[in-house]
């Protein structure tokens, strides 16, 4: 391989770190956007009073002044609509942060991948560590909390989702709405679809090697 070649392939896998931390950053704001509002949501269900907040927060950000329109906000806004809305957002955010990380975890991989092939064309003993970030350099050093970490977000995830939409769905068919009901267990059985999906993706990807290459070993 020339040197042009090695050039291109290292220049390819700088730029394909930096994307990757990008993503990685993405993925724990979506993190922490999505357990927010779930708690958002809890709080719309068990604090009737937030309706008030939010009646006033809208009249002031509208500068209202009109009060036959306030009573008409206070009076006939449909807050009852907005956990439903919370939940096709936590839905939303759920998808995300699952096709997020899973692009995460696949570009580590793959980064690791390349410092392979990086390092036996630059013909690197064992002891040299310049190309093994993502590799025996990273794996060789990881702690039991990181091990576990991934196991970590999964039950907080189900933590922060479980309460709200158990209230939801029981709610609406308790106050016999059912039309709602159904779109929201509809939303709701999808959201913890792609929860499991996250956390089954995590458990396949977040390995030292490409699960490909391990079974190509075996045989």
């Amino acid at each position: 391989m020339t040197k042009e070649t090695i050039q291109a392939i290292t220049e390819h896998y700088q730029k394909t770190f930096e994307l990757t931390y990008e993503m990685w950053k993405e993925r724990n704001r979506l993190f922490v956007y999505l357990v927010l509002a779930a708690g958002i949501g809890l709080l719309l269900l068990s604090l009737p009073e937030i309706n008030i907040v939010l009646a006033a927060a809208t009249i002031k950000w509208l500068s209202l002044n009109d009060q036959s329109v306030i009573d008409a906000l206070r009076n006939y806004f449909p807050f009852d609509v907005l956990p439903s809305m919370a939940l096709i957002i936590i839905f939303y955010l759920m998808q995300r942060l699952y096709s997020t990380n899973l692009s995460v975890l696949r570009n580590y991989l793959y980064l690791g991948s390349v410092e392979d092939e990086i390092r036996a064309e630059l013909k690197l003993t064992p002891k040299k560590v310049s190309f093994t970030r993502e590799g025996d350099f990273y794996w060789g050093r990881r702690s039991l909390a990181q091990n576990i970490s991934k196991w970590l977000y999964v039950i907080i995830i189900f933590i922060a989702l479980m309460p709200f939409v158990a209230l939801k769905t029981i709610g609406d068919f308790v106050s016999q709405n059912y039309i709602v009901g159904a779109i929201d267990v509809i939303v709701s059985i999808l959201t913890f679809v792609y929860l499991w999906e996250y956390a089954a993706s995590a458990q396949k990807l977040d390995v030292a090697e490409v699960p490909a290459k391990k079974s190509a070993k075996g045989t």
